[in-house]
């Protein structure tokens, strides 16, 4: 949208009024600015409230078509499922036809932001598809997949991940579509089947990308987050189930939370400052974020989130590396009946300057 006027298509406008007239007053100074300057606040709004401003006046009919920003943000169908799950087909047919109908009418060239967050069933995965490749012809920058929101299907064995479409993930030489990655800079994906291979393509074709989420996705065993030019700077991975060991090497990282996981290796990662673990109680899986590898990482942090698990044993840190430069210290300690959390203690003297504890 910088430096480009928004051309709106008059000619799908109405010359006059069905019943209503809308008339401008002196003071309406809204309607007065240019379409570009209307259509990047529509931006902002709330998908269905830019949908609304059609009813406005004829001049407002096709603006919110050309909008930036496509958030499908479905939280009242959410909860209605929530609450009777018998609602799920209706609701997830409406979202589907939803979704639909705006990209059948959206007229804007790029886009900056693509959101979909539904319990979506795997009668859905065409459209999903048709959906991702919408949004990628159009150099989307921000693209956030969730497939399966407050669903509690993914915790049975017959639950089907999405499967992201390999003819995605080909080179643009070696690929016959429009489908361009080098615009993306955010990607969030949650209950999907991907591989480690497929992660490590969006790495390597994707120079901008700056945040990368993954939730619940299934199909990676071992992964790398390796590469001396990476721009990106935040890394989440979680609730990974099969995935047993990450490496990273970003010299541009600045935030990782990642996963209970049997091997973590971190290298080139100067610019760490934010680090989110879980580890079991025991001190081999503790030694494990303390190995030499992490002690230098460890000791430049700033933030450190803990979480640790002592369902079955009682939990005995070892001694920590000193961290001078923690600021803030978050512990989530999940324990049976009442175990001591004396074990704790040496990374509480580890921490002499830290100002948060939660």
């Amino acid at each position: 949208m910088v430096g480009k006027r928004v051309r709106i298509d008059r000619k799908l406008q109405p010359k006059k009024c069905a019943k209503r007239c809308y008339v401008v007053v002196d003071n309406d100074r809204i309607s007065r600015l240019p379409d570009d300057i209307l259509v990047a606040i529509l931006s902002f709004l709330p998908l269905k409230e830019a949908a609304r401003t059609t009813v406005l006046s004829s001049r407002w009919i096709n603006l919110w078509k050309h909008i930036s920003r496509l958030d499908f943000d479905a939280v009242s169908a959410l909860v209605k499922i929530a609450i009777d799950y018998n609602l799920h087909g209706e609701e997830s047919c409406k979202y589907v036809e939803w979704v639909n109908r705006v990209i059948q009418s959206h007229k804007a060239e790029t886009l900056k932001e693509f959101s979909v967050c539904f319990d979506l069933s795997p009668s859905a995965e065409n459209a999903i598809t048709q959906w991702l490749e919408f949004a990628l012809v159009r150099h989307v920058e921000k693209l956030d997949l969730d497939v399966s929101a407050g669903s509690l299907r993914v915790y049975t064995r017959d639950y089907a991940y999405y499967a992201f479409p390999e003819k995605f993930l080909k080179p643009p030489s070696q690929s016959s579509s429009r489908i361009d990655l080098k615009s993306l800079k955010a990607l969030s994906l949650k209950y999907v089947k991907l591989s480690g291979e497929a992660i490590e393509f969006f790495l390597r074709n994707c120079p901008f990308l700056e945040k990368l989420v993954l939730h619940n996705v299934n199909g990676i065993s071992n992964l790398e987050v390796c590469g001396p030019s990476l721009a990106l700077k935040h890394l989440e991975i979680l609730f990974c189930a099969k995935l047993k060991s990450v490496k990273v090497s970003a010299p541009n990282l600045t935030s990782l939370n990642g996963p209970h996981v049997e091997v973590l290796l971190l290298e080139n990662v100067p610019m760490l400052v934010e680090l989110h673990v879980n580890c079991m109680a025991c001190s081999v899986s503790v030694q494990r974020l303390l190995s030499p590898a992490l002690s230098s990482v460890v000791s430049r942090l700033e933030i450190l989130s803990l979480g640790v698990y002592a369902h079955i044993k009682e939990i005995n840190l070892p001694t920590f590396p000193e961290l001078p430069k923690l600021k803030k210290l978050v512990i989530q300690y999940w324990a049976r009946d009442d175990k001591s959390l004396m074990g704790l203690t040496p990374l509480i003297k580890a921490s002499p300057t830290w100002r948060n504890l939660f």
